[in-house]
């Protein structure tokens, strides 16, 4: 005999670092649908949303984070598999030179999903 249904939960969460130069970004998708970077270079808060990037697809169950050049690449994965990537400017620091603020930083999301999903 089957039990109640439990309590509703988070989807999994995702994490995953990369370097640029000295510094070491995280990437943290919590399972609330949101995706969070933290630029070790800032004061509180450290942990930037990019819920507001252009394109961003939603319910983004994982991250994964690739550097090259002056560029943090941030790919994601939402929980209808959904894949898209933006690609942002972290040398200069953000918010710094003519770099934007992050998000500001970041290219609208481009899509990457296979085809048939």
């Amino acid at each position: 005999m089957q039990g109640p249904p439990g309590p509703p939960g988070r989807s999994g969460s995702s994490i995953d670092s990369a370097y640029q130069g000295n510094n070491k970004f995280i990437g943290y998708a919590p399972g609330d649908g949101s995706t969070l970077i933290r630029d070790p270079r800032l004061a509180v808060p450290r942990w930037r949303s990019l819920v507001t990037v252009p394109n961003y697809p939603g319910n983004v169950t994982g991250v994964s984070l690739a550097v090259m050049g002056n560029d943090l690449h941030v790919t994601v994965v939402s929980s209808t598999g959904v894949i898209r990537q933006t690609s942002c400017t972290v040398n200069p620091t953000p918010g710094t030179g003519m770099n934007p603020a992050w998000p500001g930083n970041c290219s609208p999301f481009v899509d990457h999903t296979p085809p048939n999903n």
